[in-house]
């Protein structure tokens, strides 16, 4: 029986001792991102606990980096349908570009700030969730999507808990978004016997052996 283009690309791969070119570059963004925000994390956690200002300078420097690998997975493809692709590069500009506005943001305005800071998070859920076209990592991707969530309501109750409580919270929240992402994209790039995987819009059975 012919097997599909992708079928004889990721046999190759495998020949060669390497994952499939789709799951090296999603894969790889996972591994990135989920490296950045433990970095990011810590550097939230051992800061003043009042240095909200300063925290949205670093989320904002996450979502840069986040943004423009987002781009630049929606301009490769990776099999998604093209309404799905453009969504997903649509995402990413939009969080790179709340991203840049939070890193040069001028002083002032806390509440602003932080309010976009918060949106570009509930992107990042939109980005994490239409990026995925792996089943085997589904549940990772809804849970990291759920906690995009939490950090961004994290973020906007500081008038209400306090800005330390903000502050630590959101940064336990991306902590665990990021081991998410990260156990993820080890999933996505070691495959399974089994799974299935979105290819133009539709999920299609593919059994590895």
């Amino acid at each position: 029986m012919a097997r599909t283009g992708e079928e004889r690309v990721g046999a190759g791969a495998r020949a060669r001792g390497g994952p499939a070119p789709r799951r090296a570059r999603q894969g790889m963004v996972l591994v990135i991102t989920g490296i950045a925000g433990f970095i990011i994390a810590i550097l939230i956690l051992t800061r003043p606990p009042a240095a909200l200002d300063a925290e949205v300078h670093l989320l904002g420097s996450y979502m840069v980096l986040s943004g423009l690998l987002r781009i630049g997975r929606a301009q490769v493809g990776d099999g998604m349908a093209l309404a799905r692709r453009v969504i997903h590069g649509v995402l990413g500009a939009l969080v790179l570009v709340a991203g840049v506005v939070a890193v040069v943001h001028p002083p002032g305005q806390l509440t602003a700030w932080v309010t976009l800071i918060a949106v570009a998070w509930v992107l990042e859920a939109a980005v994490v969730l239409t990026g995925s076209t792996f089943s085997v990592a589904r549940g990772l991707t809804l849970i990291a999507a759920v906690l995009c969530i939490c950090i961004a309501i994290a973020l906007v109750s500081y008038p209400v808990i306090g800005v330390g409580a903000a502050t630590a919270s959101s940064a336990v929240f991306l902590v665990l978004f990021s081991a998410a992402q990260l156990f993820e994209g080890i999933l996505v790039w070691l495959p399974p016997r089994y799974e299935t995987i979105a290819v133009g819009g539709e999920d299609t059975p593919h059994r590895r052996r």
